[in-house]
């Protein structure tokens, strides 16, 4: 299908929607959410990666992702291109009616931290360390304009690589964006889709680029990090909502500028 511009997700993108479908424990989705909170919670767990600040790019209206993060950083900044879905983050953290309930979800990690009771006091710890909301426009050299930020720690990203990259030579050079946000052996956090061409958000169907494993190492390396770690979810295509072939989670060093 087409790459999906800016102005499309602006018009099409329903945060609401999308949270009930790809967000909601009990819609089919089960085991790739877990998936998602098992490695976020080893992944920042004691001993883990950890730092002053986490960017986190293209957060959408989703913060589940920053429920093991906010015990490893000081501070989080969340990015995202469409005003709705700044707003639907906004209304979570500020508490405001109609926000999101993300308490099955925030339940889940502190059970799998061994606290389950401690919910309320998770959420609270997540709304004090995301200090921002930032628009991210890939069209810019620097795509936070007109804010500038030092290097950080770490750059987290969920799907969002295969949606604002056009082609593989717009992939590349996302990737070098991301980068050139990061100290020198800061890490960069991915979960991504292989082989996978769209996802669907009611009636609207959303490019993905495909791609597969020998690729995606290959543009890693180029950007100039180092491979810590790569795991693999294998999936039931469902071609209606999205047709990935398999839920991917790396962890990459960045190792030298490029």
């Amino acid at each position: 299908m087409e790459f999906t511009g800016g102005e499309t997700y602006q018009s099409n993108f329903d945060p609401k929607a999308y949270l009930a479908t790809f967000c909601s424990f009990g819609t089919g989705r089960d085991g790739t959410l877990n998936f998602r909170l098992q490695k976020c919670l080893k992944t920042f767990s004691s001993g883990g990666i950890g730092g002053h600040t986490l960017i986190d790019i293209g957060t959408g209206p989703s913060i589940y992702q920053l429920f093991s993060a906010c015990e490893s950083f000081k501070q989080i900044i969340a990015t995202d291109f469409t005003e709705r879905n700044r707003q639907e983050l906004e209304r979570w953290l500020k508490k405001e009616p109609g926000a999101f309930d993300w308490s099955v979800a925030v339940k889940a990690v502190c059970e799998l931290e061994g606290n389950r009771e401690e919910w309320q006091v998770k959420e609270d710890k997540v709304r004090r360390a995301v200090k921002q909301i930032v628009k991210w426009d890939v069209t810019k050299d620097n795509p936070l304009e007109p804010v500038v930020l030092p290097q950080v720690d770490c750059v987290l990203s969920l799907w969002c690589l295969s949606s604002i990259s056009r082609d593989k030579e717009a992939y590349r050079s996302n990737l070098r964006k991301f980068a050139s946000l990061l100290n020198i052996g800061g890490h960069l956090l991915l979960f991504v889709g292989f082989n996978i061409s769209h996802y669907m958000i009611g009636e609207h169907k959303f490019f993905m680029l495909s791609y597969d494993e020998h690729f995606l190492r290959e543009a890693l390396r180029d950007a100039g990090y180092v491979i810590e770690n790569m795991d693999v979810l294998p999936s039931k295509r469902n071609t209606v909502i999205s047709d990935y072939e398999h839920a991917v989670y790396v962890i990459a060093r960045k190792e030298k500028e490029v």
